[in-house]
């Protein structure tokens, strides 16, 4: 069952419009609060009328993120009720008692460090800000709308990691879990150019749905297929031996494979050169030997320059499971020179990397 293709038929049309709906919305919000705006907010900005700070992150982007039924007028650290237009704090600001400008300040003051963390990719310690975890999420979503999936809070975030296997600690911070997903995503081929709100959409799909799925089987579906219609093609020009091999090489360098290897390492996975026009997706364990789901198995990869994949495809170099370079006694030390290897080299590698190099090892190192 191919359930991205039955979301797509099923729900992708609506998801696309609510996502519509909130671009505008955020768009309208940053036009009036601009991430530089808050620490001149007064205190009428943030909390009076339709058009203040708080409203807008309580109600006015609520196709990013509807946040009605857990926020309340406390949520804001400093409030007001519709009851009473007296000023109020959160218990997280009593020291203060009624202090309410200072106390403003300081809120002001949490809300600019906080979002200067999250800018600097400072994650590790965003429990010290004294902002309640609704309005850090939505701030969070808000002013760095690319990095993050538009989810406010743990149960929700939860929901999305289970809908689709990601293993999770319950405990951890949100923000972890978040980028869980994000990172999650750019490994499935298919999902990988999808909006960070798509993906929200869709695990929300999957979860009213009754479904589950996991990357191996979105991967798998997308592999293969891919794998399939290379192989038709190639059959379809009748041409065997070195001329076939070459044109394989060609297509999966055009393909999802150098895709999602470009998304891994940037950059040869040895030496470092990132000119990506002249980066190949090279194959650990070989094409004609593969199996349909490992012939584009990004894991079944490495991104390398030219020498590089050339020596590893001929057998020159490999790598022990720790990801040390072994390099074949058939290159002189004039030729490791020249070439760019020696034995301190090394490349990072996961788990399913160690598999298909264990069958390099045997089967194509020093062949």
């Amino acid at each position: 069952m191919d359930l991205i293709k039955l979301y797509e038929a099923d729900r992708m049309e609506e998801g696309k419009k609510i996502e519509d709906q909130g671009i505008k919305e955020r768009d309208e919000f940053l036009s009036k609060y601009p991430i530089e705006s808050i620490p001149n907010l007064t205190m009428e900005q943030y909390l009076s009328g339709d058009d203040s700070f708080s409203h807008w992150l309580h109600y006015g982007l609520s196709h990013i993120a509807n946040i009605k039924g857990v926020a309340y007028p406390h949520t804001f650290g400093v409030y007001t009720t519709k009851k009473s237009p007296q000023i109020r704090l959160s218990p997280s600001y009593k020291e203060f008692g009624s202090d309410y400008e200072n106390a403003f300040i300081y809120l002001k003051r949490e809300m600019v460090n906080f979002l200067e963390d999250i800018k600097q990719e400072n994650y590790n310690d965003l429990k010290k800000y004294k902002i309640n975890s609704i309005i850090k999420n939505m701030l969070m979503i808000v002013y760095f709308y690319d990095r993050f999936v538009p989810v406010c809070t743990n149960p929700a975030i939860d929901k999305c990691l289970k809908s689709v296997s990601i293993p999770f600690d319950k405990k951890a911070p949100m923000v972890h879990k978040n980028l869980a997903l994000v990172e999650w995503k750019k490994t499935v081929p298919e999902l990988a150019d999808w909006s960070n709100q798509m993906v929200l959409d869709f695990c929300f799909w999957l979860d009213r749905e009754n479904k589950k799925t996991s990357k191996e089987e979105l991967c798998n579906n997308v592999v293969i297929e891919e794998a399939q219609k290379i192989e038709e093609e190639i059959s379809s020009l009748n041409v065997e031996g070195a001329s076939k091999k070459a044109i394989i090489n060609t297509r999966v360098n055009q393909g999802i494979f150098r895709d999602l290897l470009l998304k891994r390492y940037n950059r040869c996975c040895l030496c470092g050169v990132e000119n990506h026009t002249l980066l190949i997706a090279s194959h650990i364990k070989p094409w004609a030997e593969s199996k349909p789901k490992e012939k584009l198995d990004v894991d079944n990869g490495f991104l390398m320059c030219p020498n590089h994949d050339r020596m590893f495809d001929k057998g020159y170099i490999t790598f022990d499971d720790e990801g040390k370079i072994i390099i074949s006694d058939r290159l002189t030390e004039n030729d490791r020179v020249l070439l760019n290897v020696d034995s301190r080299m090394h490349i990072e590698l996961t788990e399913s990397n160690k598999k298909y190099l264990r069958f390099h090892r045997q089967n194509i190192f020093n062949r």
